[in-house]
Formats: structure tokens, C-alpha cells, sequence
């Protein structure tokens, strides 16, 4: 590895919140507190809309980015881009949470993460309509608005996890251990930092994901002790091919472990 934000990766940090700040505020442009965006809005095949902020935010970023560190580029409002794992990438959403967008809700988030030889190595998460954002770099440490972020805590007593019911049905039945629904995060790449945020034990994914939700995310959960792992144990390796996920769960890196051996035990 190689180039300079993989031999200053403070430096690359810094960086990544310079560039998010200023894409912050294209979004923010176009949002609307608790009614319909301003934002044109275009349905993709498959049914899933993208808004004009979306778009705007990825012109910007695509050109912003590799501008001051020079980097691959990876997006999921780029079809082109999704060409294999390079060196070191960007892995960006520019919107995670579209409609959550779209109808002026608070849980969307922006998110930049860059990944080296199959590794995240950074990522930064804004949330704008909460005036969060949430960044890490490894061997760094993880950071919220500045300020430090501590080790996620083991949990004691009752499990809260949030994330689509079925998934939560299926782990409490294959762990033998109720599980309490905690608030529903509806953008996937903030919903993995529920439990770094303390707003759940366990962040639960159905599969279907892809890359650009969970780097910068999974950046972020390894600076604070947590862990992002498939249910079926198998490696978590980043294509950046445009492949869908399989179901994903994050969480203090303990408690991951031994849900993930109970499942395999399950399994064998």
C-alpha cells in the first residue's frame, strides 16, 4: 500500500470532514424539515428513488475527493465505477436513507469511506438534520463532532437491537434470547452505529446491503471496540463490484463473537 493517505491516514481523516462539511450543506439545501423535499426525485429500475440532492452531492464529491488525496472513486449512484477492488478506494453513499430524505425525517445521513487492500481504513458519517458526524481512522481512534468517542460497553442483562424485525426474530430464535426492539434507524450505514451511539446493543441488516452503506461504518465500529460480521461467519471482504450482502449484524466485539459461535454451532 501506498500513496499519501495510506502513509497519513490523520491526514486523510482530516480531509474526509473538510469534504463532508462542505457536501453537508448541498444536501441541506434541498431538505426540508419534517415535509417533502425540494429535490427533484427519480425512480431508478427496481423502484428505489434518487433525489437531484443525491446527484449533487455525488458531482461534488466525486471531484472534491480525489482532488485532494487521489483515490479511486466508488459510488453507489455510479454503475461505471462498480469495477472491482482497486488499491484504496472512496466507498460513498451520498444519501444513505433517501426517503428518509425525501419526506424530511432525521435519520439520513451522508457517508464517505475509504477501504485499502479489502480493509476500511477510514470513514466519516454526517447526519445532518441531528448536527452529528460521526468519523474514525484506524489506529486513530473514533470521533463524534470532535470529542472522543469511548469503547462501545459490553452489554448486561437484556439485548436491545434495532434493525428489521425479521432479522431480530431470527437471532433471538437461533441464540435462545429475547431481544428488545430498540427505535428503527432507517438509513443502514447510521443504523450500524447504534451501538456506538448507546441506542442499542445490536445493529441488524437483512441481506441486500452493499458495500458504499457499511465502510464507513464498519471504520468507525473498530475504532470503538465493536464489530461488523455476516450471520453466516463467513469473512466480510469488500468487492466493490456492486454485489449485494448477506445479512449483517454490529455490536461490541465480544458480544458479535460469541452470538457468531452460537450460530455456527447452530449450524455445523
Amino acid at each position: 500500500m501506498s500513496g499519501p493517505a495510506l502513509t497519513d491516514l490523520a491526514a486523510l481523516h482530516r480531509h474526509l470532514l473538510a469534504v463532508i462539511a462542505e457536501a453537508t450543506a448541498i444536501a441541506m439545501a434541498q431538505y426540508r424539515p419534517g415535509r417533502r423535499t425540494s429535490a427533484e426525485i427519480i425512480w431508478k429500475d427496481g423502484g428505489s428513488p434518487v433525489t437531484g440532492a443525491d446527484l449533487a452531492v455525488d458531482a461534488f464529491l466525486a471531484e472534491k475527493l480525489p482532488r485532494g488525496i487521489p483515490l479511486a472513486y466508488h459510488s453507489e449512484e455510479r454503475p461505471e465505477s462498480w469495477q472491482g477492488a482497486a488499491e484504496a478506494a472512496y466507498v460513498v453513499d451520498p444519501i444513505d436513507g433517501t426517503r428518509d430524505f425525501m419526506e424530511g425525517g432525521e435519520a439520513w445521513c451522508l457517508v464517505i469511506g475509504v477501504v485499502a487492500a479489502g480493509v476500511p481504513v477510514a470513514g466519516v458519517l454526517a447526519v445532518p438534520a441531528r448536527q452529528q458526524v460521526f468519523s474514525a481512522w484506524r489506529g486513530g481512534g473514533a470521533w463524534l463532532n470532535g470529542a472522543p468517542l469511548g469503547a462501545i460497553p459490553s452489554p448486561a442483562g437484556s439485548l436491545r437491537a434495532t434493525g428489521p424485525r425479521s432479522a431480530l426474530d431470527f437471532l433471538a430464535g437461533r441464540i435462545g434470547q429475547p431481544l428488545e426492539q430498540a427505535a428503527a434507524v432507517p438509513a443502514l450505514a447510521h443504523r450500524l452505529l447504534a451501538p456506538v451511539n448507546r441506542q442499542a446493543d445490536l445493529a441488524l441488516a437483512r441481506g441486500g446491503g452493499h458495500d458504499w452503506d457499511i465502510a464507513a461504518a464498519h471504520a468507525i465500529l473498530a475504532e470503538c471496540g465493536g464489530s461488523l460480521a455476516r450471520f453466516d461467519g463467513q469473512p466480510l471482504s469488500y468487492e466493490l463490484a456492486g454485489g449485494t450482502l448477506p445479512p449483517l449484524m454490529a455490536g461490541e466485539t465480544g458480544l458479535i463473537d460469541k452470538i457468531r459461535s452460537t450460530l455456527l454451532t447452530d449450524s455445523a
